[in-house]
């Protein structure tokens, strides 16, 4: 399965070179860590908002500078969070990109990280 536990979907997939695991969210609050040989669970953290509150929906995921940057569905945020705890370090708001109100339909919705070079 390519799923973080029965029953669950894949939503995004980064990878840690430095730890040799990847990192798998499912639409849920929690980062899945696997094993790089095996794709066994060896962890999983609960992501959290600068407010304290568990974030829902993490959908595409992206590793960089040692923190698992994480687009959030339906929504115009980026979080960027630290991996051993899951809390929030750098929360974007990045709505100005594409206004709402010039979107047309709800479904219209940002979607996804790109790492450049």
């Amino acid at each position: 399965t390519t799923t973080p536990s029965e029953g669950n979907e894949g939503w995004g997939i980064t990878y840690d070179a430095s730890k040799e695991e990847f990192i798998v969210s499912d639409g849920s609050q929690y980062l899945y860590f696997w094993d790089r040989d095996t794709l066994a669970v060896k962890r999983r953290v609960t992501v959290t908002r600068f407010h304290g509150g568990e974030q829902l929906r993490l959908n595409e995921l992206e590793f960089m500078g040692g923190l698992v940057c994480c687009n959030i569905w339906y929504s115009d945020e980026i979080i960027c969070v630290d991996p051993m705890t899951g809390q929030s370090v750098r929360e974007y708001d990045m709505s100005s990109l594409w206004p709402a109100d010039q979107r047309g339909s709800r479904s219209n919705v940002m979607n996804g990280i790109a790492l450049g070079k």
